[in-house]
């Protein structure tokens, strides 16, 4: 009996025993689960803001592709400010997933300086601003503007369209008008203030000037757009500093390439001393003379109309010789040449809708109106341009003059394909053929519009024309040019 007491206990206590090991193992097993449960949670909601936060990024960033393109010129106001503020919030909620601090987004969204409306100034004053920050700068954009409200409305929606295709141009082009004008047209004033994307500057005039002859064409606007210019150059370059200077007229719309345009040729600019200017206009830029949107080309004659200018050639040169009037003109002469040239598009990058202004409409509705503005998207930054240095640009021209037959007449030209030569032995020959071709005929100081070493280069259907000057008068033109 009693040994049968004993071996109950102690089949109990065994029994006991085997309970608590497994249960021991299972409780183990039990409160390693519920961890293991309680970190997937946490993972989970991680994993879920990860996922909130990324879909909010993606959400702005499809906002941001939709609306980049029209936000800037878009009639409502604040709207990029919103955008902003989105994006701020978008990189702070990815800051928690990725470690991010405040600081890194902050100088990762570090915006130019803002929009301002300068005090009225004048280039015999100080100056209306101190120097910028020109870090990333490529050029400042100046608008010229004086009466014409309607017309600054329309290039103002183009520039801010173009402009707002890639945000980086809110630091690389800062954007600037100028009015002209005193006392100031009030309503062009109202617009060109009414712009939260572009700074406003007012030139304002001390003493009137007087013209210098009883001419029809010397005319007191010439004389007060050569004063503003030169303000414009003393404020842009010597007082706010900016590497360049790109300048635009109030009736003048732009090629959606215009930016990167610029910014690929600014590096050209500063290398070549032998450049004056990088320009979007091509005289003989209309419809039919034009095919190729990729060409571009060194002139002898400073085209204007949308061009570029560096700082130190200002400062160190043209500053001191600026004209009282016919600024573009006195660009055009040799001796402030000096063998320099411009570099300009066969396909224009800006197009100038204006029929009313100081030229009263002059040559607009036979050369201005009928320009082509270029619409291909011609990849900038990857483009080889060293074709446009010296000496190769003028060895590969002169291998092209030498192998192109010449025509006799322009309707023979005209049907050629391929290139051909169209020789002019004077002036008034080369104005015949300008006139039978429907080109401009305009000389300045011995050089046709959009002409290099003489050479004027349209196309006509299948032909590339060059109506180059004959080897004797070229000769004569070019020892005319380097002497002057």
């Amino acid at each position: 009996m009693r040994l049968w007491t004993i071996g109950i206990v102690t089949g109990a206590l065994l029994l006991f025993a085997v309970q608590v090991f497994l249960f021991g193992g299972y409780t183990r097993e039990l409160t390693s689960l519920t961890d293991q449960v309680s970190q997937s949670r946490d993972l989970h909601q991680q994993l879920r803001n990860a996922l909130e936060s990324n879909a909010n990024l993606s959400r702005l960033f499809t906002r941001l592709n939709l609306q980049l393109g029209d936000i800037l010129g878009d009639d409502s106001t604040g709207q990029e400010e919103h955008l902003e503020r989105d994006t701020k919030a978008a990189l702070r909620g990815s800051s928690q997933i990725l470690g991010s601090s405040e600081a890194q987004i902050s100088q990762s969204l570090a915006q130019p300086q803002q929009r301002k409306i300068y005090p009225s100034g004048n280039e015999a004053e100080a100056c209306v601003g101190g120097a910028h920050n020109v870090k990333g700068v490529v050029a400042a954009v100046v608008t010229v503007a004086f009466n014409r409200p309607d017309y600054l409305q329309r290039h103002v929606a183009s520039v801010l369209s173009v402009h707002g295709s890639d945000p980086a141009n809110r630091r690389k082009f800062p954007l600037f008008i100028s009015q002209d004008g005193s006392p100031v047209h009030e309503a062009t004033q109202q617009q060109a203030q009414s712009y939260e994307e572009v700074s406003y500057l007012h030139h304002k005039e001390l003493i009137k000037p007087v013209t210098k002859t009883d001419k029809l064409w010397d005319k007191i606007a010439y004389y007060r757009i050569a004063n503003h210019y030169r303000w414009i150059f003393q404020t842009m370059f010597e007082c706010f500093q900016y590497p360049r200077l790109i300048i635009l007229e109030d009736d003048m719309e732009l090629a959606p390439d215009f930016f990167p345009y610029f910014e690929a040729l600014a590096p050209v600019l500063d290398q070549d001393d032998r450049l004056l200017c990088i320009s979007s206009w091509n005289d003989h830029g209309q419809e039919q003379f034009v095919k190729d949107t990729r060409r571009l080309f060194r002139t002898d004659f400073f085209p204007g109309l949308g061009w570029m200018l560096r700082r130190q050639l200002w400062e160190q040169e043209l500053r001191a010789g600026w004209p009282e009037a016919f600024w573009d003109d006195w660009l055009r002469d040799n001796r402030t040449r000096q063998g320099r040239h411009c570099i300009a598009p066969e396909v224009c990058r800006n197009y100038n809708f204006g029929k009313e202004g100081s030229s009263k409409g002059q040559y607009f509705y036979m050369f201005l109106a009928p320009t082509r503005l270029n619409d291909d998207a011609v990849p900038w930054p990857e483009m080889d341009l060293s074709y446009l240095q010296l000496p190769r640009f003028d060895e590969e021209l002169e291998a092209t003059l030498n192998a192109a037959p010449a025509a006799d007449t322009v309707a023979e030209a005209q049907g050629w394909i391929g290139d051909v030569q169209l020789y002019y032995h004077t002036q008034e020959h080369f104005e015949a053929l300008a006139k039978a071709l429907g080109i401009m005929k305009e000389w300045r100081d011995g050089v046709p519009r959009a002409a290099y070493k003489g050479v004027v280069t349209i196309q006509f259907q299948d032909a590339r024309i060059f109506i180059a000057p004959s080897p004797e008068l070229r000769s004569s033109m070019q020892e005319g040019i380097n002497h002057a």
